[in-house]
């Protein structure tokens, strides 16, 4: 395949999602009432994470598995909204760390409430996702999420020491920046297709299948971030070198599953990760 000649046919992303649309409308609703904390300062500013939202890939994630194998249920929407509320977690210690003042265009919750307020709000949507899915019929998914939390951890540790080393540089380099990326962003995607499928009582190898092309859809995400926001020259020519094979290698890892909507939404899905702008 020709790879670049398919850019002008890419869809925006509510039309993409459309297969999906009902059940993530489903999910918000859910993710807005689990948020909800008992006391009024969380409780602003868990409304202010609810209101801040991005994209929602990892829940559209977690729901396109669910449909390619079943249907969506309770169970589905439990693997989204912990998804979701790791990833929102992660945001919120990354700009107290970082000292980053906005966040999806708008002040971010360190900016907003403060460095302790963040921090704690982080912890609590932590505590409050395991808690979604502390039920026994849930412990597959719980493992899967949590194992991925502790390696996101030391994604961004492997980071910062590469950034203040400078160990970026020709050789090695690539993949340690491989190795990175993979582990700070990738792996949650990979698992949140593994938990949508799980949800559904995938098979152990369907649920290999979208697991792995969740885990290269997930790198390519982060070499087009690493694209459009990188201030280290070194880390964009290595996204930028990477990014047409990778892209390639996404597709067709979708290629062992039959024809389908949701296949083919899977598909427009990469290559709107792939030439996103924002």
């Amino acid at each position: 395949m020709q790879i670049y000649s398919y850019f002008c046919a890419v869809k925006k992303l509510e039309h993409i999602i459309h297969p999906v649309a009902a059940e993530l409308q489903q999910f918000e609703v859910f993710f807005g009432q689990t948020l909800r904390a008992e006391t009024t300062p969380m409780d602003s500013i868990m409304r202010y994470v609810s209101e801040t939202k991005g994209k929602r890939l990892r829940p559209i994630l977690v729901l396109f598995s669910a449909k390619m194998f079943g249907e969506p249920n309770e169970k589905t929407l439990r693997a989204a909204t912990f998804a979701e509320m790791v990833h929102s977690a992660t945001l919120i210690h990354d700009d107290v760390v970082d000292n980053a003042n906005l966040r999806r265009g708008q002040a971010s919750v360190k900016a907003h409430f403060g460095n302790l307020p963040a921090v704690l709000a982080g912890d609590y949507l932590f505590s409050k996702a395991m808690l979604l899915l502390s039920h026994p019929d849930d412990y597959a998914m719980l493992q899967e999420m949590l194992q991925t939390a502790a390696t996101m951890s030391e994604g961004e540790l492997m980071q910062n020491a590469a950034i203040r080393s400078l160990s970026l540089s020709k050789g090695r380099s690539n993949d340690i920046y491989f190795d990175i990326i993979t582990r700070k962003t990738a792996l949650l995607m990979r698992s949140c297709c593994a938990v949508g499928a799980l949800s559904v009582k995938a098979t152990p190898e369907q649920v290999q299948q979208i697991s792995d092309f969740g885990l290269s859809f997930g790198q390519l995400f982060q070499m087009r971030d690493d694209i459009l926001d990188a201030d280290n020259a070194e880390t964009l020519a290595f996204a930028q070198e990477l990014v047409p094979a990778h892209l390639q290698k996404t597709l067709d890892s979708l290629q062992i599953f039959p024809n389908s909507e949701i296949r083919d939404a899977l598909e427009q899905l990469t290559w709107f990760c792939a030439e996103r702008e924002l």
